[in-house]
């Protein structure tokens, strides 16, 4: 997940496998290097709030909606026409008081309301290591509880889009149903050489990471082998680890020079 991005800014290749290739640049910038038409998924997860500070005074922050429409734009662009959108955004809290921002809602309500986009199911993630709490309410004042949940909503231009739910088989713990929403996911095999690191830097880009389990669970429900994945928010590659080791093609991008040095040592690796 990346927190920036810079309107204009140029796009530079990093690293490249053979079936994908991971640039630093504006978010913007690298969608409209894609061809149309060209990809069947994208995974993602953009700054919950957008370049804007929550606030009580706007809850709904009709700025996030028209932030996010931009990239719905280039997504619907590259997109085949029965490829699919899934954005993990959730619930942010204001920064002036103890209150929740809902900016996420009300940006996808109003992507309905258009008749652009089909909201074709809601993924409810269980990740409370990896979320951003306001200390000062839930752990030292203790008058607002710990966020366990975020939420991915799947997204398509169709309401026809080629699935098969058996291919997440497996990917559910003993705390879910076989194939439910509800998903309870962490750190695996494919994580472990980063985390192995992580304590000596433990930087923003390490924090605002996801584990790769979560992209692979998407890639593997709504694509096949040889089908290209994008993630333009890629943080520190979470989603092109995923891709490559399910055996799809791959563009990820991100604005952080940090979070990207990141992401080229952990598919360097791939190599070695």
């Amino acid at each position: 997940m990346s927190a920036r991005t810079e309107t204009g800014s140029t796009v530079r290749t990093v690293a490249a496998t053979a079936a994908g290739t991971l640039t630093q640049g504006d978010a913007t910038a690298f969608l409209r290097s894609l061809p149309a038409a060209s990809v069947r998924l994208v995974v993602t997860s953009p700054w919950f709030t957008g370049p804007y500070e929550p606030s009580s005074d706007d809850p709904t922050n009709p700025a996030f909606g028209d932030w996010l429409d931009g990239y719905m734009d280039e997504f619907a662009r590259v997109l085949q026409p029965d490829g699919s959108v899934v954005i993990e955004t959730g619930c942010s809290w204001a920064r002036d008081r103890p209150v929740r921002t809902v900016q996420n809602f009300a940006a996808v309500s109003r992507l309905l309301a258009r008749g652009d986009w089909h909201l074709l199911q809601e993924f409810y993630w269980y990740n409370p290591e990896l979320l951003d709490e306001r200390e000062e309410w839930v752990t030292q004042g203790r008058i607002r509880l710990h966020d366990c949940v975020t939420t991915w909503f799947w997204l398509s231009r169709t309401p026809d889009v080629p699935v098969d739910t058996r291919r997440v088989r497996g990917f559910q713990s003993y705390l879910t149903q076989p194939f439910g929403n509800f998903l309870a996911m962490g750190d695996s095999a494919a994580d472990y050489p980063y985390l192995d690191g992580v304590s000596e830097r433990l930087s923003r880009a390490d924090t605002d990471r996801f584990p790769v389990a979560a992209p692979l669970y998407f890639i593997r429900l709504l694509t096949e082998e040889g089908e290209r994945v994008v993630d333009p928010f890629c943080g520190i590659g979470s989603t092109a680890l995923a891709a490559e080791s399910a055996g799809r093609e791959w563009s990820c991008n991100d604005f952080s020079a940090e979070a990207i040095g990141i992401a080229k040592q952990r598919i360097d690796s791939l190599r070695k």
